[in-house]
Parts: C-alpha cells; sequence; structure tokens
C-alpha cells in the first residue's frame, strides 16, 4: 500500500457513518408528521398566518447541517490517513519465548543423538534465521522457570541452549500448561521500581514489546496434567502464537534412560511393577495445541521444521512491520472534524424565521 493513498486507520468502525442515515430519517418522518398534523388541525387561512414567520426552507437547511455535521464526525472517527511523517522505523521484531522440554523422556535415542540434542539444534536453526526481535528461553519439566529473560543477544540463547541438561531439573515429569503459563507471564514482565534504580541498567534503551507474540514449544508431547489445552486458549486470547515442535517417533518403543547428576545413563526408568517405561511422540496433542492459537505443528524427521516455523514467523514480522507503519501515518481526520465544527455552529446560529421588511406608513 503506497504511503501517498488515503487510508482509515479504524474503517471497522464504518458503521458510524450510517447515524447520519438513521439523523435524516428521523428528520423526513419529523417533516411527514408535522405536515400531516397540521392538516388535521383544519382552516387552513388561520393556519397560514400562524405560521408565516416560519420558513420551510430554513428549516431543511438548519436539518441538512446537522446530517452533514454529524457525517463528517462520524467520517472523522474513521480516522482518515494520509502521507506519512518522517520517523527512523527500526525493525524490531518479534518476541518469541523458546520452552523447551527438560524431562527424562528427552533422553530417549529414538532420533540422534537424542531428543534434546535434536532439538537444540532444530532451535538453533530458527535462531539464524530471525532477522531480529527478542527471544527468551524457558526449560520445563515437572515445573518451569525462566533460563533466560526477553533478549536480543541471540549468541547468549545458544550458548544456553548447549548447556542445557536434563538433570538439573529439580522435578521430575511433563507439565506442557505450567511451562506455556511461565512463558506467558514472560510477556508481560515489565521493570520493577527496584530495576529502574539500578545503576547497571541506567541508560539502556528499553525496547518497546512487540504487538505481536508467539511461543515456540519443544517436547515430545508427553502431559502429565489436563491443563496444555486451556494455557493454549489463554495464549489465543492474548493473541499468542504457538508453534510446535514434535520431538520422537511414535511406538518407537524407546525406553526412557535414567540419568544421573553426571549426565551418564545409569539404567531405565522403570513403572511400580519394575517394567521398562517406553516414551512416544504425542502428535495429536501438539497439533491441538498449534491449532488453538492459529500456530503450526511440526515433527522432527518429517517436516521442515525451520523452515516451516521460520515461514510463518515472517508472517507475524511483516504484520509487526505494517503495524509500525500505520502509526507513522499522518493523521487527516482534523480536515472534517473542523467543519462539521463549523456547521453544527452555523446551524444554531441560523434561525428559522423568514426575513421581514418594514413598511412605510402612508
Amino acid at each position: 500500500m503506497s504511503a501517498t493513498e488515503l487510508t482509515w486507520s479504524d474503517g471497522h468502525l464504518w458503521w458510524l457513518l450510517l447515524g447520519s442515515l438513521g439523523v435524516l430519517a428521523l428528520v423526513l418522518l419529523h417533516m411527514r408528521l408535522r405536515s400531516q398534523l397540521i392538516s388535521r388541525l383544519g382552516q387552513a387561512a388561520f393556519i397560514q398566518r400562524m405560521t408565516a414567520s416560519t420558513s420551510v426552507a430554513k428549516q431543511w437547511l438548519k436539518w441538512a447541517l446537522v446530517v452533514l455535521g454529524i457525517l463528517l464526525i462520524a467520517t472523522g472517527a474513521l480516522r482518515p490517513q494520509h502521507g506519512t511523517r518522517e520517523a527512523e522505523l527500526k525493525n524490531r521484531g518479534i518476541d518469541i519465548v523458546l520452552a523447551v522440554d527438560l524431562s527424562k523422556s528427552m533422553m530417549v535415542q529414538d532420533v540422534a543423538p537424542n531428543r534434546l540434542r535434536a532439538a537444540a539444534t532444530e532451535i538453533q536453526k530458527v535462531l539464524d534465521s530471525l532477522p531480529g526481535g527478542r527471544v527468551a528461553l524457558v526449560p520445563f519439566a515437572g515445573t518451569a522457570f525462566t533460563q533466560c529473560a526477553l533478549t536480543t543477544d541471540f549468541s547468549a540463547i545458544s550458548g544456553y541452549l548447549s548447556e542445557l541438561r536434563v538433570e538439573d531439573m529439580p522435578v521430575g515429569g511433563t507439565r506442557i500448561g505450567v511451562a506455556l503459563r511461565h512463558a506467558l507471564d514472560l510477556f508481560e514482565t515489565k521493570l520493577t521500581a527496584e530495576d529502574e534504580k539500578d545503576e547497571d541498567l541506567e541508560g539502556l534503551e528499553q525496547i518497546e514489546p512487540s504487538h505481536y507474540k508467539a511461543i515456540i514449544l519443544v517436547t515430545d508431547g508427553e502431559d502429565h496434567d489436563a491443563d496444555a489445552l486451556a494455557a493454549a486458549q489463554l495464549a489465543h486470547s492474548r493473541n499468542i502464537r504457538i508453534y510446535t515442535i514434535g520431538i520422537g517417533s511414535q511406538n518407537s518403543g524407546a525406553p526412557i534412560p535414567q540419568i544421573s547428576e553426571d549426565g551418564t545413563r545409569v539404567g531405565w526408568v522403570a513403572n511400580e511393577k519394575n517394567q521398562k517405561v517406553f516414551s512416544d511422540l504425542n502428535v495429536a496433542l501438539l497439533r491441538d495445541i498449534a491449532d488453538a492459537t492459529s500456530g503450526v505443528a511440526t515433527v522432527y524427521g518429517q517436516d521442515d521444521v525451520a523452515g516451516t516455523i521460520t515461514a510463518s514467523l515472517d508472517t507475524l514480522e511483516k504484520q509487526e512491520y505494517e503495524r509500525q507503519f500505520q502509526d507513522l501515518k499522518e493523521d487527516r481526520f482534523q480536515f472534517v472534524l473542523i467543519p462539521a465544527f463549523l456547521l453544527l455552529v452555523l446551524e444554531t446560529l441560523l434561525t428559522d424565521r423568514k426575513r421581514t421588511t418594514r413598511r412605510s406608513l402612508a
């Protein structure tokens, strides 16, 4: 769209224009009822003498001024814009939270070398393709925590990704809903009063948050609570999309390894019957989570994960840029509101009385 074209910032309020039509309909109804009432009174000569000083033409003119004024006010409410003002437009990108599963099942080796390392590699591909914006990292298992808050330092995120270890999680299990809600909270984080007084943060430019936000959920889909879809619905209500990366294979029969604190395998996870516990990719759940937010669900090894997610994120980047560009356009509503004000003032000053001339006495 060219900057020289006339656009309407609040075009969705077009229905306000119907207000002027409604006023016009009331005027026509009023004048018709007035005419009918006069005709019912009879004695045309007497009524003509009573209304001799009133100009019907001026009454119509006054009503026309009111209707036109209301029409111009409604037009101004649509915020007509034309041209742009000079300003530096930065490509600040969008805000993204990476929620990475660190449950024990992510150490299953049904993908090489294991699910966690494969996930880190694929996430890095996505990071390398991002033109800008901010990224945060949230590891989760039975709980979730912030490894790195929203930052423009992608190299820091890459460093944290390479250091993720399953054995560092204090609580086992997999609670996707907890991870998603924790990620949503990061988008709302602002500097506290204490942070603003911090000398290390003094003088630093605070990047404005993006209107468009996304969560990239990397997991095998095993979920030990029923909150995941509710959390996805909450994300949708906040205009936040969720992109899922499923790591693993279905019906693989791959056992979950038992990992010691030093990162070595010391056995296999067993149930109460001392039987090995196997982990399969839950594609259906991840697809439902993505669909709930108009996101995209991908599976490692089956889809072009980085390419698919990057293409979708590019659309959000474009929408964010267009939103910033929209804010730079010059509002021209004053060119319709000023005439509307003058028309309404003129209507109040205009009388519906006929002009009379003095008769000279003989």
